[in-house]
């Protein structure tokens, strides 16, 4: 080959690279605010993702899913939506005040568990169950640890370890951190962004989990809602089992149905608190790891008028991550009704007046309260089912250590995740009232 030929030769290749970049160019999305807005299929995340330029590269995470759906970015001043599929990643770039630009990933890694127990390979995916310390218990493994106690939280994304499950092995290969704020303060966790989880004979590859290094409960960790993300979970408390379905059984038709919307990212329930004459009504969320049986939120008790109505029991105080803490009273509901059914005599935690806490719309539906009922929650519809069960009419005990609940960006105070350049992951707060001193 000539020089002449072999410099026309290079031209062209040069000339094809560039068409090739040119066509894999990354789009850019306009942003003047830090706050954006995500539509993560049919779900909007408001306010869900925060643009921060000092982060070599932001992470999103869809939520799990085994088919292809649109996720969509919508800033203050513009919009960009992606066409995705499991097992990939879609690069990006906000260009924030025309100036700082954040490279952005959509990743769609987080999948859904599979089977790799011989006996779990045919019949349903079934997961023993326990009630301890008034919160929903199960055991799993992380990265091959020895078998760890779980808190299956449904108030809660992620999954987080605390530090005695390190003893027994589950071994965290550290490459990021969180900020994680709630009540009292904010704390910076350290965060693996790919573990791998073990059920039950179910496996969950490449799976974010947030370290908490403060042992703030006798459990080894939480396993968050969301690794069933696309599933439908039964609860049976009679038999002390879960079921994951992949579609509706057909024995829900005997439950009471309900919708099941999101407060931000955790999946609620529309509950009425009935005093008399007087009818509160609204979206309290679902919480497996409270081990009380309610908490109401500051706004939705003055909206309601809530405080001096109730015969009151005591007072409590709620901690999170800090070390401020809310003070709640401690009042006996006349009636609860949730899915249609009528619960008597209800001790509830409501929050006083503090500033700087926000919680979901109306508050927290705990352990005491949910235990009372065989649960179906539909997580591909967004619905949940209810069926009264053989605790249903015992009386409610005012419990001495009350709820630990889970809060999640968007609903709690905001709390920006970043996974140093790696993954987005929802941070948690957790709120334990300390004992209740009645009050004379």
């Amino acid at each position: 080959m000539t020089a002449h030929a072999l410099a026309s030769c290079l031209l062209v290749a040069v000339i094809a690279a560039q068409a090739a970049f040119a066509q894999q160019a990354v789009p850019v999305l306009n942003a003047n605010s830090a706050a954006v807005d995500v539509r993560d299929g049919d779900r909007l995340l408001k306010g869900d993702w925060i643009i921060d330029p000092t982060v070599a590269l932001d992470i999103y995470v869809v939520r799990r899913t085994t088919e292809g759906k649109r996720v969509t970015f919508i800033t203050d001043i513009d919009s960009m939506s992606f066409d995705v599929k499991p097992g990939h990643m879609y690069d990006f770039i906000i260009l924030l005040n025309d100036k700082d630009v954040c490279h952005t990933r959509i990743s769609t890694m987080t999948q859904s568990y599979r089977r790799v127990d011989p006996n779990q390979m045919t019949g349903q995916d079934t997961i023993p169950i326990s009630i301890r310390h008034g919160k929903l218990h199960l055991e799993g493994k992380i990265n091959d640890s020895r078998m760890l106690d779980f808190i299956f939280d449904t108030g809660a994304e992620t999954c987080a370890l605390y530090p005695s499950a390190i003893p027994k092995g589950a071994k965290l290969r550290f490459d990021g951190t969180t900020n994680n704020s709630g009540t009292g303060g904010t704390t910076l966790r350290q965060t693996s962004s790919d573990s791998r989880l073990e059920i039950a004979g179910l496996r969950w590859d490449h799976e974010p989990v947030m370290y908490v290094e403060k042992q703030a409960d006798r459990a080894d960790g939480i396993v968050g809602y969301a690794v069933f993300e696309g599933k439908v979970v039964e609860i049976d408390f009679d038999r002390m089992i879960m079921i994951v379905h992949d579609t509706l059984p057909a024995h829900a038709a005997g439950f009471a149905k309900t919708p099941m919307p999101f407060s931000g990212s955790l999946p609620a329930v529309e509950s009425v608190l009935v005093n008399g004459e007087k009818r509160a009504k609204g979206l309290f969320v679902l919480d497996t790891a409270g081990s009380g049986a309610m908490i109401v939120n500051q706004a939705f008790a003055a909206a309601h008028g809530l405080h001096g109505t109730m015969k009151n029991l005591g007072t409590s105080t709620s901690r999170g991550v800090g070390s401020a803490g809310i003070r709640n009273h401690l009042l006996l509901l006349p009636q609860l009704t949730l899915a249609g059914f009528a619960l008597p005599d209800v001790p509830i935690n409501v929050e006083l007046p503090s500033d700087g806490n926000e919680a979901p719309p109306g508050g927290v539906l705990c352990m005491e309260v949910l235990q009372r009922f065989n649960t179906i929650l539909d997580f591909q519809r967004n619905e949940a089912y209810f069926k009264p069960n053989t605790s249903f009419n015992a009386p409610f005990k005012v419990r001495f250590s009350g709820p630990q609940w889970s809060m999640t960006l968007g609903i709690a105070v905001a709390s920006v995740v970043l996974f140093a350049g790696l993954v987005l992951l929802r941070a948690r707060r957790s709120r334990s009232p300390e004992p209740v001193r009645p009050t004379s």
